[in-house]
């Protein structure tokens, strides 16, 4: 039914252009342009006007569309089939018959020049019919009901139109197209309602250029327009409309619009970008469109200023979207290499293990971190064991635990980075440190270290105080201040991943 309300809504429209039209047998007769989803019609008959009423060549409809024709030359009947689906018309008799239910005919189809015309009137009283005419260019731009519907989220383009047909010649002696063997019934005694035009749509705005810059592609206007933005998949696309605009007659990139062509723009060198093309679309109003063809997801932004005349669609790479993240615990020193000793007789290699596997027990029921320690006991695994056991599993996190010694009057809490990137991860790191701690505030440092250099993720190298120093050596060993250190470091962590 759909493709067969196709047939007759194209040859429903021109009945609306008899504003303005002065009969042919007075005047000039005025030939209009028939322009059908997007593409003009050329047909080797001209459509006229007859008493104030647009007739067109059947041949137009059948053809665009792909539908049979017949001509019965005894009955003087046109049959247009497709499919299970029969429309009849009688030359010189206002009724004819869809699927045998008449339909009133407001002028009847005629012959001329052993053309068959028909007129458009009937079908727009009988469908609903979107019909536009553009009286500048003498313009009537007809929309088929296979065009896209704008509520519809795909990017089809207008079909194209096939080659104009040839319908069987009423003069013809070998009976044409068999007898539709339906009785005809009376005709109706009550005449169709009158059809309102429809209201020719408002444009506001002016499209004059679609170009590429970097990550952003910009859309050149003037006037308004509130564009729209519809993400897709399946091919991924960004589909960008813009209501109530139309191409400027300078439009760059140049496109024949009128033509149904689709321009397009190749775009290299982007991670994701494949290419940005644009044209008409819409089945009421055809309106400009325009489409972002992506090989995978990413975000935008859209800014639009009428003051500059500037829609600018930015893309924005996606945050990678991780449900588990990898850390790395580092123990530093360890087995043979066991670190500074305190004043009190310990080591600093069993501080360092101490911290770490209490940060190990706080941070063990979180699903979304995995958790990889350079040692879980005294051994002694090289700095490039540990640093190159962080690269090699893509680290998200690498953290050394560690404790000081200098003079007896140096103590205090200290944190180490060396790349750029790890700064903002040891300043985060520092806060919490030194609030766990309580000990006096030696600030972020950056320093080369093995550990921290090599590595290729956001690294740090916490300081929690002074094993030589009087003040500070004795708390370092309680429960309570390691206890207070790890969770210092679980929350960091959390922190930095964004995972609270």
């Amino acid at each position: 039914m759909k493709k067969w309300l196709s047939l007759l809504f194209v040859v429903s429209v021109m009945l609306f252009l008899s504003a303005g039209i002065v009969h042919a047998a007075k005047s000039e007769v005025l030939t209009p342009k028939l322009i059908l989803d997007g593409k003009t019609l050329q047909p080797q008959v001209a459509p006229i006007v007859m008493d104030k009423t647009v007739m067109i060549p059947v041949r137009i409809a059948t053809a665009s569309l792909g539908y049979k024709v017949d001509y019965d030359n005894k009955k003087k009947q046109v049959k247009v089939s497709s499919g299970s689906k029969q429309l009849v018309m009688t030359l010189n008799k206002p009724t004819a018959y869809l699927d045998n239910e008449p339909k009133k005919m407001i002028m009847p189809p005629t012959s001329i020049s052993n053309n068959i015309l028909i007129p458009l009137r009937f079908l727009s009283e009988s469908l609903d019919v979107q019909v536009f005419w553009d009286n500048q260019s003498k313009s009537a731009f007809l929309y088929s009901s296979s065009s896209p519907n704008p509520d519809d989220t795909t990017d089809t383009e207008p079909p194209t139109e096939g080659p104009i047909g040839n319908v069987d010649d009423p003069n013809n002696t070998d009976g044409g197209g068999k007898d539709p063997g339906t009785v005809v019934p009376p005709e109706p005694t009550t005449p169709t309602d009158p059809v309102t035009p429809p209201v020719t749509p408002v444009i506001t705005g002016n499209i004059h250029e679609v170009r590429y810059e970097t990550d952003t592609v910009v859309v050149k206007y003037d006037g308004l327009t509130v564009p729209t933005v519809t993400p897709l998949d399946n091919p991924k696309r960004l589909v960008i409309d813009l209501p109530n605009a139309q191409y400027a007659t300078d439009f760059t990139p140049v496109t024949d619009f009128v033509k149904g062509t689709q321009g397009k723009l190749e775009v290299t060198g982007h991670p994701a970008l494949q290419s940005i093309r644009y044209s008409l679309f819409g089945d009421v109003t055809k309106s400009p469109r325009v489409v972002l063809d992506l090989n995978q997801t990413w975000g935008y932004e859209l800014l639009n200023d009428p003051g500059t005349g500037e829609l600018r669609i930015a893309l924005k790479q996606p945050t990678p979207d991780k449900s588990l993240f990898t850390v790395v615990l580092d123990a530093g020193h360890g087995g043979s290499d066991p670190g500074a000793p305190s004043i009190s007789g310990k080591w600093e290699k069993d501080y360092n293990i101490s911290v770490v596997l209490k940060v190990q027990a706080l941070l063990a029921t979180d699903e979304r971190i995995k958790l990889v320690l350079t040692r879980q006991g005294d051994t002694y695994p090289t700095l490039a064991d540990r640093y190159n056991l962080a690269n090699s599993l893509a680290a998200d996190l690498f953290v050394s635990v560690h404790a000081n010694s200098y003079t007896s009057a140096t103590n205090g809490t200290e944190t180490y980075y060396t790349r750029a990137d790890s700064k903002e991860f040891a300043t985060l790191m520092h806060s919490l440190l030194i609030q766990a701690t309580g000990l006096k505030d030696n600030g972020v440092r950056q320093k080369s270290l093995a550990v921290t250099r090599e590595t290729k993720m956001p690294a740090v190298l916490l300081e929690s105080g002074y094993l030589s120093s009087k003040i500070d050596d004795p708390k370092l060993w309680t429960d309570d201040f390691q206890n207070r250190v790890a969770q210092a470091i679980a929350t960091g962590i959390k922190q930095q991943l964004k995972l609270f």
